[in-house]
């Protein structure tokens, strides 16, 4: 019985010092970028017509690995990782709708760099393929060399290399990396997201800039205190840039519930989950226009593989314009989350 004790003891600190090393490694190794950087731009198409009008077609396309068969163990399911016969499927999917949806601009957020999630396929520049050497740029919000998984035997989620893409057929003239505050405690933080927007920008009509700003806002964070500091700063920023007399459209995955909708906008049997929440009452951006489509979900809960009809699905993508852009129109694809656990959003704006 002792020698019994003794190699229970031992396990128990040799686990205890593997996921300490583990720690310290991931914390000397994290990545720790400035408040403002700039981002990778590559500008493939050269100089066009200047527009009067965009389309821009928004997507969390989930790294591909979130399609219609996949639960997460951070949103109260199991699945760690898709199979990557799954993640094929799924990419190949997200590939199709890409190839047979054109827009003048795209705003991605959970894109892959060669992570081992979606299996080290590069899905910035295999996009930029796809839509024809199109100008692109990056900006990263997840490099983690490991990320351990809850089980320590099984699939295991490895390295991440992540973040928001913005593409347009319009040349780049500057596109920055704005860190947003807030952050978890360590050592939580060394394996969760450093949240930022993209902030990009082209030449619009008479010499004017068009600023695009790609955000993906904070989940996962009880009570929203994170988000709504990130809320208050991008508020500021956007506010800014117009008060400039640029032309400002924001587009991303807000992880709020889009104005004019809440948890129960649409049927289903599951609850919905507490880190979904609304836009605090007090955040309001006077005489800027919302794009979001109420009639389609545009995101879905991973408690569980997708069940029409049971899964909780709401409104948490979409657009908020500058007074001097008028929405045209706004559509959610219904894509039934068979690629992503987010559908694409097409927004239509003419500049005034």
């Amino acid at each position: 019985m002792k020698r019994i004790l003794l190699i229970i003891a031992y396990s128990v600190l040799s686990l205890i010092i593997v996921l300490a090393g583990l720690v310290l490694w991931l914390t000397i190794t994290d990545y720790r970028p400035a408040d403002l950087e700039n981002a990778e731009i590559i500008n493939n198409l050269p100089d066009s017509h200047t527009p009067e009008s965009l389309t821009i077609l928004n997507w969390n396309v989930g790294y591909g690995g979130l399609g219609e068969k996949m639960d997460f163990f951070m949103d109260g399911g199991t699945g760690v990782r898709a199979p990557e016969a799954d993640y094929l499927e799924n990419w190949n999917g997200i590939e199709d709708f890409l190839g047979k949806t054109r827009a003048d601009v795209y705003f991605f957020q959970e894109m892959d760099r060669e992570s081992t999630r979606s299996y080290k396929n590069d899905q910035f520049f295999t996009v930029g393929n796809l839509l024809k050497g199109i100008n692109m740029t990056f900006a990263p919000n997840y490099k983690v060399k490991y990320i351990p998984s809850p089980t320590i035997v099984g699939t295991q989620y490895g390295s991440v290399h992540s973040g928001l893409a913005t593409l347009s057929r319009y040349p780049f003239v500057k596109s920055e990396r704005y860190a947003l505050p807030g952050n978890y405690l360590w050592p939580k933080s060394v394996f969760f997201l450093d949240r930022c927007l993209l902030v990009s920008t082209i030449t619009g009509p008479e010499n004017s800039e068009i600023v695009f700003i790609n955000a993906h806002l904070s989940a996962y964070d009880a009570g929203g205190f994170l988000k709504k500091d990130q809320l208050v700063y991008l508020k500021e920023l956007a506010e800014r840039e117009f008060k400039k007399g640029k032309y400002v459209i924001i587009g991303g995955d807000w992880n709020s519930y889009m104005p004019g909708t809440d948890e129960r906008t649409f049927s289903g049997t599951e609850e919905a989950p507490d880190f979904y929440r609304p836009l605090p009452a007090d955040w309001k951006m006077e005489g800027w226009t919302w794009g979001a489509d109420s009639n389609v979900p545009s995101n879905r809960s991973l408690a569980a593989p997708y069940k029409m009809g049971e899964t909780f699905t709401t409104v948490i993508d979409g657009f908020l314009l500058s007074p001097n852009i008028k929405l045209k129109s706004v559509e959610t694809f219904n894509l039934g989350f068979e690629h992503s656990d987010h559908n694409p959003i097409l927004l239509e704006v003419l500049l005034d």
